[in-house]
């Protein structure tokens, strides 16, 4: 849009100057005109030969789009984005709750137990400790409402500390006590942090990735979920070894109108990309 403009600008610049220099041509040496009328007559053709109503034009057109997005459910904030909208060859989205609903749910049937002596519902039980209970995201809610109460996810436990989830370490974790005063760190996050927090290695660590894998061909997020004693009975000591305790398989159905917004996007000859931290088989 910008390159019109120059473009429409250079060429009326290169109209005044030739229609000028012809004007003065013909004035002066042919017709032997006195100098203050050729000056007026340069001036006439100067101001008319400048598109004055030109921006005027151009806003009132960007305020009519501005309109009929508007009218489309889009708000345009400025109007200068409507011409940087015109001029984009590649759309970058985010996945969770653009294209998809961001209302997340655990399908209890295919969660992955890798402890001998729990069985799924402990791990879900185990997941929902470390997880919030009050100001939730998505994935914390998915969690805990897949107890037959919310209250259970505290229940006969005092929580000692609570770590939330941050974009560094990509996990959520919980330090508490048990009825008997034991205490004991439960963790929750993306199933690499997690693998990387029990140090799994060998048969155990490529069965892992392969249950990773095999929800990624499904289009499901993978949730890893790991626990650990506290022998020194403090929140600040490392604990004993962290244990892998299971995998959680997350769906976050797509939006209604995401592969018709795609395929109009594709139409228009716009290359489109989704930004998300999701397997890549997801995309």
């Amino acid at each position: 849009f910008q390159q019109v403009l120059t473009s429409i600008g250079n060429f009326c610049i290169c109209s005044i100057a030739i229609g000028m220099v012809i004007e003065i041509i013909i004035m002066y040496p042919i017709q032997h005109r006195n100098y203050r009328e050729g000056i007026d007559n340069l001036l006439v053709l100067l101001i008319g030969g400048i598109p004055i109503a030109m921006p005027t034009v151009l806003s009132v057109t960007m305020a009519i789009g501005s309109h009929r997005l508007s009218q489309q459910g889009a708000i345009t904030k400025r109007m200068t984005a409507i011409e940087e909208m015109a001029g984009m060859d590649i759309l970058c989205s985010d996945k969770t709750g653009t294209l998809t609903l961001n209302k997340l749910t655990v399908d209890k049937t295919l969660i992955e137990v890798f402890s001998r002596d729990l069985d799924k519902d402990d791990v879900v039980l185990l997941a929902a400790r470390a997880s919030r209970t009050e100001n939730q995201d998505a994935i914390d809610a998915s969690i805990v409402n897949m107890l037959g109460d919310p209250k259970q996810a505290r229940a006969g436990i005092t929580e000692v500390h609570f770590l939330p989830f941050n974009p560094v370490e990509k996990r959520t974790a919980i330090t508490y006590i048990d009825s008997s005063g034991n205490w004991h760190r439960c963790s929750k996050g993306a199933p690499e942090q997690i693998i990387d927090l029990c140090e799994l290695k060998g048969d155990m660590k490529k069965k892992a990735h392969k249950v990773i894998d095999s929800f990624a061909d499904r289009g499901l997020r993978s949730l890893g979920v790991a626990r650990q004693t506290v022998p020194q009975k403090t929140k600040e000591s490392p604990g004993g070894p962290w244990e892998f305790i299971g995998l959680l398989p997350l769906f976050d159905p797509p939006r209604h109108d995401s592969a018709e917004t795609i395929r109009r996007a594709l139409d228009l000859g716009i290359s489109v990309k989704m930004i998300t931290g999701d397997q890549l088989a997801i995309g």
